[in-house]
């Protein structure tokens, strides 16, 4: 199922997700403005610690984002930053893990200032509710922090927000099934360097990405092995689980993402008739092999 029609259903089926949850309290650093955050939401994205884990990320705005749209995406993350809530204002995020344990980006939109902490000695979280549907609690830091700069800065944050979720689709096998030899023959493809391969087993859009009337099959052919490079493991990968969402199907890929280093990443399948071919994929963090 397309994003745009699993945002729009969950906008009609769960309103109040849509409403997001509240925040209050401020972010102070050196002669910027404050920023103080009136709204909160939140999504489960994976662990950039370990990206085999699951994290709740939570997004304190002085306007509401858009919290369906991005849950609907790959990379919630990246959605989110894009949309005009965070672009042209001033934001907090936390990850927020069991145990109190809470990582923070401040960031100045503008010009892309960030002020970046973690719980310890520095900065505590007193969380209320922190489960997989709902986070809810303060964080602050105990004395005004300095950055290696020496700029100034203090924290004092309230929140509290349900967890957005997608809804519940179907276990794939272990190693994603149909969608899963579609995808494994993708990778055979790129490995071989078949533009027949490579054609087969994308989508017609991404296929037309790939083509252009003035260049050679072997320029073509090039370009879109580029191209996938750039989200898809250095040599092929293995799939270590899956979901089946109507439509489409989410495979988690282990694989290279540079040499000494693996990563998990995130690849939407799409069916096209009869067969499944590859929509598109993510680098949702790393792991360790």
């Amino acid at each position: 199922m397309p994003h745009k029609r699993i945002a729009a259903l969950l906008a009609l089926f769960w309103p109040a997700i849509v409403l997001g949850g509240e925040a209050s309290g401020q972010f102070t650093a050196g002669k910027h403005p404050p920023i103080r955050p009136k709204y909160a939401a939140a999504y489960e994205t994976r662990d950039q610690r370990d990206a085999r884990k699951a994290a709740i990320e939570v997004v304190l705005s002085e306007e509401p984002i858009d919290v369906t749209e991005a849950v609907a995406e790959l990379d919630p993350h990246s959605n989110v930053i894009n949309q005009k809530a965070l672009r042209d204002h001033n934001y907090v995020l936390l990850w927020v893990r069991p145990d109190n344990d809470v990582s923070m980006n401040a960031t100045y939109s503008a010009t892309m200032t960030q002020y970046v902490e973690m719980t310890g000695s520095r900065m505590t979280a007193d969380l209320t509710a922190n489960t997989r549907d709902k986070v809810a609690g303060r964080i602050f830091s105990p004395k005004p922090l300095k950055t290696m700069d020496g700029d100034e800065y203090t924290i004092n944050l309230k929140f509290s927000t349900d967890v957005t979720h997608l809804p519940a689709g179907t276990k794939l096998p272990a190693d994603g099934g149909e969608p899963g030899k579609a995808f494994n023959a993708l990778q055979s493809a790129i490995a071989k360097k078949s533009w027949a391969g490579i054609k087969s087993n994308v989508t017609a859009k991404m296929l037309e990405s790939f083509y252009e009337s003035d260049r050679t099959e072997s320029e073509n052919l090039a370009d879109a092995i580029q191209t996938l490079g750039f989200h898809l493991p250095k040599k092929p990968g293995k799939i270590t689980a899956g979901e089946l969402r109507s439509d489409s199907a989410i495979l988690n890929v282990e694989g290279e993402l540079f040499e000494g280093q693996n990563a998990l990443f995130l690849v939407r399948m799409v069916k096209d008739g009869s067969k499944w071919v590859f929509d598109r994929a993510t680098n949702a963090g790393l792991i360790d092999k």
